[in-house]
C-alpha cells in the first residue's frame, strides 16, 4: 500500500470511496478516488496525501488546509505540492482560527510524518500573504520553536515583503 505515509488519500475518510471510514477497508472498492472537500480526483491514492487526513485532524476537519502533496519514491522521500489549496475567505479565516489556537511550542501534530499541521498553517498564511496572520506569525516567531521560528520568519517574509 502506501510507501511515502498512511496518511494517505487511499485511507482518508474524505475519499468518497472510503465512504466516510479511515483506513485500508475501501481499498479494493471500484469506484474512483475522489477528494469530497476539495472536489478533486485522486489519480494516485496511496501516493497523495493532505493536512485533512485523520492523522493529522483526528476531529475531522472539511475545510481544506494547506495543499495537496504528491509523493515521490526514491531516497530521500518527498512530498511536493500537487494541487494549490484553495483560497477563499472561509479558508483563510478558518486557517488564522487554527494559528491562534496553536502554543508557541507546538511543532508537528502526532502524526510523525511532516510537514506537520502548524508547519502546513503557517506556510499556507504566507502563501496567501495573509496581513492577519501578523501578530500571530510575531509571536510564533518570538517565542516558538526554532524549526517554527524560522517558519514565521519566513512567513512574515512573504507577507511584508
Amino acid at each position: 500500500m502506501p510507501n511515502g505515509g498512511s496518511d494517505c488519500c487511499g485511507t482518508c475518510w474524505f475519499n468518497q470511496k472510503n465512504r466516510g471510514q479511515p483506513g485500508y477497508t475501501h481499498a479494493n472498492n471500484p469506484e474512483p478516488d475522489y477528494c469530497e472537500i476539495r472536489d478533486t480526483l485522486i489519480e494516485t491514492p496511496f501516493w497523495t496525501y493532505c493536512a485533512n487526513h485523520p492523522h493529522h485532524q483526528p476531529a475531522g476537519d472539511r475545510i481544506p488546509i494547506g495543499p495537496i502533496y504528491a509523493g515521490h519514491g526514491g531516497y530521500p522521500y518527498q512530498r511536493e505540492v500537487w494541487r494549490q489549496s484553495p483560497d477563499t475567505e472561509e479558508v483563510r479565516q478558518h486557517l488564522l482560527e487554527l494559528l491562534n489556537g496553536f502554543p508557541e511550542s507546538t511543532s508537528h501534530d502526532w502524526y510523525p510524518g511532516s510537514p506537520g499541521l502548524i508547519d502546513i498553517i503557517i506556510w499556507q498564511l504566507g502563501e496567501f500573504r495573509e496581513s492577519r496572520a501578523v501578530p500571530q506569525l510575531q509571536r510564533i516567531a518570538g517565542n516558538g520553536s526554532d524549526a517554527l521560528r524560522d517558519l514565521a520568519l519566513r512567513a512574515l517574509e512573504s507577507v511584508q515583503g
